[in-house]
């Protein structure tokens, strides 16, 4: 693919899912201005929970519809296999992290019934998004997932501004709910005409789709679950006050990594055209995309970061300063995890799962233990950010240092049995 259409695809993935990221920060500034610090700190710890259950398979089931999307499409093949294989299994993962959700939101959050109802919605309709969403990137449908991003954000806001108008605080959950889902199902109609007319697919071994998914959902799950994690530790372990600052700095902390999220979506299928025709100039690519986005990450982190004290009061109301030092520190960490993300995004496209899994899941042991170590001394959310920095800081540095050896293309052979556990099978973050 020529540069020009990689950096259009790259602009427009990082277009919808920045409009997704404003209206996630613009759902925490109406609660906080209109609901409360303590509101905002329940709705995102549901949130984050929500988020960590997708993490066990949907969002993984995501980002393999990308990379055997690319290649079905790349080889001329129709992407009704792929689309059906991914779709029976979030389904009936689906059902599992709803159960577990409900005994986690009731027995350690303590929610109400209701609460608990709205978090399993908002888990199912997050599912789709970030599946359907993965399918776009892999059928190459750039543009038309960034239009639904800013038709589904602009419901979600829109529907929440109703909801606290009508003083409905036990709806506060609804309107994100909503807007993914609406994403969700616009995105059917197209992936059931794409392709059609190609050839079967009769190569895609649903073996080596589960390897991937396995594989990726471990990884997943260290690395981006830490951050949501952090989320529900400062909610259980600080006060009430100190956890809605600490939710007011994660609403503005993390939308700034949806930047390398954005770009590694469009990445993972590249990644996937380049190894197939040349590893070593995969290699090359990839380098000069983690060089670049690298300097771009630290000149956008570090303005939030030199502007919080003006823009925190200013958003939220008074009240709020607390809520800079916990921003800054939770930047930092952000920043590691969005770089980290780039270079495990090549490993696990580059049949090297087992690295980047391993990377994420001792940094996310490091972070969590550094959260207990922290925690007594410093505070449930000054805690909470510290082992954000520790885990994320440990994964990035042992996911760029793999990355940045050449990697070798196993024979297809060797791809064919889909049990082996090497990690070959090309997988995101």
């Amino acid at each position: 693919m020529a540069q020009s259409s990689l950096i259009r695809q790259g602009v427009l993935s990082t277009v919808g899912v920045a409009v997704q990221g404003l209206a996630r920060f613009g759902y925490s500034i109406l609660i906080a201005r209109f609901v409360g610090a303590e509101p905002l700190a329940l709705v995102n710890t549901l949130i984050s929970l929500s988020i960590i259950l997708s993490l066990l398979w949907p969002t993984a089931a995501g980002n393999a519809a990308g990379t055997f999307l690319a290649r079905a499409v790349r080889n001329d093949r129709a992407p009704q296999r792929v689309l059906g294989l991914v779709w029976k299994s979030t389904g009936l993962a689906c059902l599992a992290i709803s159960i577990i959700g409900v005994l986690v939101a009731v027995i350690v959050i303590g929610t109400e019934p209701a609460e608990a109802v709205g978090m399993v919605a908002l888990t199912l309709a997050w599912s789709a998004y970030i599946l359907t969403r993965g399918i776009r990137m892999g059928l190459g449908q750039v543009t038309a997932a960034a239009v639904w991003d800013s038709i589904s954000a602009a419901v979600s806001i829109g529907l929440l501004v109703a909801v606290i108008a009508l003083d409905a605080t036990a709806l506060l959950l609804w309107p994100l709910t909503i807007g993914y889902a609406l994403f969700a199902l616009a995105a059917v109609p197209a992936m059931r005409r794409t392709g059609r007319a190609l050839a079967p697919d009769r190569t895609t071994a649903p073996g080596d789709i589960w390897h991937l998914v396995a594989w990726n959902s471990l990884g997943l799950i260290a690395t981006n679950g830490l951050i949501q994690f952090s989320m529900v530790w400062a909610f259980a372990t600080a006060s009430a006050e100190e956890s809605g600052m600490f939710a007011a700095a994660i609403a503005l902390a993390t939308p700034a990594s949806m930047l390398a999220q954005a770009v590694s979506q469009v990445l993972i299928p590249r990644y996937a055209h380049w190894l197939e025709e040349d590893p070593v100039q995969a290699r090359r690519h990839h380098l000069r995309v983690l060089s670049v986005m690298t300097g771009v990450l630290v000149v956008a982190f570090g303005t939030v970061a030199w502007i919080a004290p003006w823009f925190i009061p200013l958003l939220y109301g008074p009240g709020f300063d607390a809520a800079v030092p916990l921003m800054r520190l939770l930047l930092i960490g952000v920043f590691l995890f969005s770089v980290g993300l780039i270079a495990s995004s090549f490993l696990i496209t580059s049949w090297r799962a087992m690295p980047a899994t391993i990377a994420a899941g001792v940094g996310s042991v490091l972070g969590i233990l550094a959260m207990a170590v922290a925690t007594p001394g410093l505070g449930g959310a000054i805690g909470a950010a510290v082992g954000v920095i520790v885990g994320t800081a440990v994964s990035a540095a042992l996911a760029v240092g793999w990355s940045l050896r050449t990697p070798t293309a196993p024979s297809r052979a060797a791809e064919s049995p889909p049990g082996s556990g090497d990690g070959r099978v090309g997988e995101l973050r």
